[in-house]
C-alpha cells in the first residue's frame, strides 16, 4: 500500500502559482495563436468566437491563481474540438492546446494532474479526427507536440526547483559562515582580553604586594603591567585591522606551539609559577593545531592566574607518532578552585572546546586532586589540512 500513500501524497503536492511577469506573455501568445489561426485557415465567425473564448480561458488561467489547471484544460480544449472539428478550419489554434501542457507541466506539482492534463490536450485532436474524419486534422503531429512540451515543462520545473534548492542552501551556507566568524572572533578577543587582563592584574597584584618595602621593584611589576597592555593593545588593532580587509596576505601571522615558551615565560615575569616542557618536535607544530595549542594554553594559564593565582602550574606537550595526535596539558596544583569559566555555559571552557572540535580534536577539563587540569587533544592531520582553528 506503499504506493497508494505515495500517490496520495503527489496529488496534494501545490501548484506554482502564475507569476504576474508571465500574464503578458501568456496575452500575446494566445492573441497571436489566434490571429494566425484565422489568417492561414479562416473560420466562421461562430468558429472564430469559440476560438477566444479558449485564448480567454488560456490567460484566465494566469489572473485566476485558484483555477486548477485541469479545468483550464477542458476550457480551453473542448471550444478548440468543437470549432476546428466542424470544417477542419483554425487548425493551427490547437497550439493553445499545446501551450495549456506546457504551462500545466511547468506549474504542477503533482505528476499526475499534469499527465491528466496532457491526456486531455494531446486526446482532443485524435477525437476530433476520428469523430469528424471529413476535418482531416493531422492529430499525430499535435498529439506529439502535446508530450514533447509536457516532457520540456516537466525539465524546466525540475530546474527551477533545483536553482531554488541550491539558492536556498546558499542563503543557508552564508548564514552560517557569519555564524561562524562571529564565534571565531568571540573566541580570539576573549582568549585576548583575558590573557592579558590575566597578566596585567598578576604584575599589579605584584605590585601592591611590595609597595611600602620595595619601590624599585613595584615599579618593575607596573611597567611590565603597561608593557603587557600595550602589547595586548597592538594585538587588538591588528586583529580589528584584520577584519577590515579581505586580502588574506596582510592578515597578521597564526601563533604556534614554538610560541608556548615565550608564553609561559610571560606568565612566570607576571608572578605565576609556572613550569613548561614542551620538546622540540613539539615547538615546531604551526598553522591550526600550533593556533589552537597556543590559544587554548593562554586561556588555561588565564583562568589559573585568576582563580588560582597561588597554585604551582605546569605545562606540557607531547606527540603521538601512533594516533598522529598532539596533547597538550595544562594542570595547576595547590588549592582547589572551580572557576566560572570552568563551568558549563561560560565562554572560557566553552571557546576552547569549540576550538578543538573545529580541528576533530577533544577537550577534557575538571578539577584534580589538588587543582584543575584541562587536557586537550588535536589530530595533526587536521593542520596539514588546512582547517581553521
Amino acid at each position: 500500500m506503499a504506493w497508494w500513500y505515495r500517490w496520495r501524497a503527489d496529488l496534494v503536492r501545490p501548484e506554482t502559482p502564475t507569476d504576474r511577469s508571465e500574464l503578458p506573455f501568456l496575452a500575446v501568445s494566445a492573441a497571436v495563436i489566434v490571429v494566425v489561426a484565422q489568417a492561414t485557415q479562416p473560420g466562421t465567425a461562430a468558429e472564430l468566437l469559440l476560438v477566444v473564448v479558449a485564448a480567454a480561458a488560456f490567460v484566465l488561467r494566469g489572473m485566476v491563481g485558484w483555477l486548477p489547471s485541469e479545468v483550464v484544460a477542458v476550457l480551453v480544449t473542448v471550444p478548440l474540438a468543437i470549432a476546428v472539428g466542424r470544417d477542419g478550419d483554425l487548425e493551427v489554434a490547437l497550439l493553445l492546446g499545446v501551450l495549456v501542457t506546457f504551462h500545466a507541466a511547468w506549474h504542477l506539482g503533482s505528476l499526475t494532474r499534469a499527465v491528466l492534463v496532457v491526456a486531455v490536450s494531446a486526446g482532443a485532436p485524435w477525437i476530433v479526427s476520428t469523430a469528424v474524419p471529413e476535418a482531416e486534422i493531422g492529430w499525430t503531429a499535435w498529439s506529439a507536440a502535446n508530450v514533447f512540451t509536457f516532457v520540456l515543462g516537466r525539465n524546466l520545473r525540475r530546474q527551477r526547483l533545483l536553482i531554488e534548492q541550491l539558492e536556498a542552501a546558499r542563503e543557508a551556507l552564508a548564514v552560517q559562515a557569519v555564524a561562524d566568524e562571529r564565534q571565531r572572533i568571540a573566541r580570539d578577543l576573549h582568549d585576548l582580553a583575558g590573557h592579558t587582563l590575566a597578566a596585567v592584574l598578576l604584575h599589579v597584584t605584584g605590585a601592591r604586594h611590595v609597595l611600602r618595602r620595595d619601590l624599585d621593584e613595584a615599579e618593575r611589576a607596573l611597567v611590565q603591567a603597561e608593557t603587557v597592555g600595550r602589547s595586548s593593545l597592538d594585538q587588538i588593532r591588528a586583529t580589528v585591522a584584520s577584519l577590515r580587509t579581505s586580502d588574506r596576505a596582510t592578515d597578521p601571522a597564526l601563533p604556534g606551539s614554538a610560541d608556548l615558551i615565550g608564553l609561559v615565560e610571560e606568565y612566570r615575569r607576571a608572578g605565576l609559577d609556572v613550569t613548561a616542557v614542551v620538546p622540540p618536535p613539539a615547538a615546531g607544530i604551526d598553522g591550526p593545531v600550533g593556533a589552537a595549542l597556543y590559544r587554548i594554553s593562554g586561556e588555561a594559564l588565564a583562568n589559573a592566574a585568576r582563580h588560582a593565582a597561588g597554585n604551582r602550574v605546569e605545562l606540557a606537550v607531547d606527540l603521538d607518532p601512533a594516533t598522529d595526535q598532539v596533547r597538550l596539558v595544562v594542570a595547576d596544583h595547590g588549592r582547589v578552585a572551580v572557576a566560572p569559566d570552568y563551568e558549563d555555559g561560560h565562554f572560557g571552557l566553552v571557546g576552547m572546546r569549540e576550538r578543538a572540535r573545529a580541528l576533530g580534536g577533544e577537550l577534557d577539563a575538571g578539577p584534580s586532586a589538588d587543582g584543575w587540569r584541562v587536557e586537550v587533544r588535536l589530530p595533526l592531520a587536521a593542520g596539514r589540512e588546512g582547517s581553521v582553528p
